[in-house]
């Protein structure tokens, strides 16, 4: 029957505390919970990093129009460093460094949302980020 999966992501949902209000339904079922340790890289604009570098597309532009409003309220980052120094590159994103965060179990939810290994990570609200993220040489 198709309602369970409905009722456990609206359960997920209520229940968990996340770094700001989502959608119902978000993060998505096919998103992982990080049960265990795993490095992520994400663009920062300084190192070391401020809570600033850690907002969603949505806190970044509270007035535009997302497509997936989902995916606008996660953070983007990266599975391999190789993959956040080429994004680097990019116009939009030029002066940007890379910053290291070691996710832990019970930080958050992670779901593959591109390629490379672009990834949107949903982080619960008690997870220090800057406590456990650390800038990398170039």
């Amino acid at each position: 029957m198709s309602c369970a999966p409905v009722a456990v992501s609206l359960f997920l949902t209520s229940v968990m505390s996340f770094r700001e209000p989502l959608p119902i339904g978000c993060p998505p079922l096919d998103a992982a919970r990080i049960t265990a340790e795993v490095t992520i890289f994400r663009l920062v604009r300084t190192l070391p990093p401020l809570a600033d570098d850690f907002r969603s597309q949505r806190a970044e532009h509270p007035g535009k129009y997302f497509t997936n409003e989902c995916l606008a309220r996660g953070l983007s980052v990266h599975a391999l460093r190789r993959d956040s120094e080429l994004a680097a590159k990019l116009p939009t994103l030029k002066g940007r460094q890379v910053c290291a965060v070691r996710l832990t179990a019970d930080s958050g939810h992670l779901k593959p949302t591109g390629k490379p290994s672009h990834h949107t990570w949903w982080p619960f609200a008690s997870f220090d980020i800057l406590a456990h993220c650390g800038g990398l040489a170039a």
